[in-house]
């Protein structure tokens, strides 16, 4: 009885290692990805907090990115530029992100073209 007790231990934390891993891979695992900010700028909203309450002084932006990974990998991320002077980024500016396969971890922010591997140009149609 006491193996059978071991056993469905061992098999009950290898379960949660493993899902546990694969969480943190999908969250916070991030990979330099690039993309083109859209031609046209969101509309400027009302910020609000987790609970959906207005954050008092700061407004934001609603972003739908379509990134792509150095390997040429494409992942479309949602993105909420927020902040109390926010300013929206520049229609049609290349942005670059370390993002996971959920979020952005890092970024994003803008920077020049000729700073993007060729192979993630070619993808972006970027001149």
């Amino acid at each position: 009885m006491r193996d059978a007790g071991r056993i469905l231990a061992i098999l009950v934390a290898a379960v949660v290692i493993i899902f546990g891993w694969k969480y943190y891979e999908d969250t916070y695992q991030a990979k330099t990805a690039y993309a083109v900010v859209p031609a046209e700028v969101p509309v400027k909203k009302q910020a609000t907090d987790d609970d959906g309450k207005a954050i008092t002084g700061e407004h934001a932006y609603d972003y739908k990115f379509k990134f792509v990974l150095k390997n040429g990998e494409k992942r479309t991320l949602d993105y909420e530029l927020s902040g109390e002077k926010v300013k929206p980024f520049t229609p049609n500016a290349v942005i670059k992100a370390e993002i996971s396969k959920k979020r952005a971890i890092k970024g994003p922010n803008e920077i020049s073209k000729d700073k993007v591997p060729n192979k993630v140009r070619k993808i972006l149609n970027i001149d």
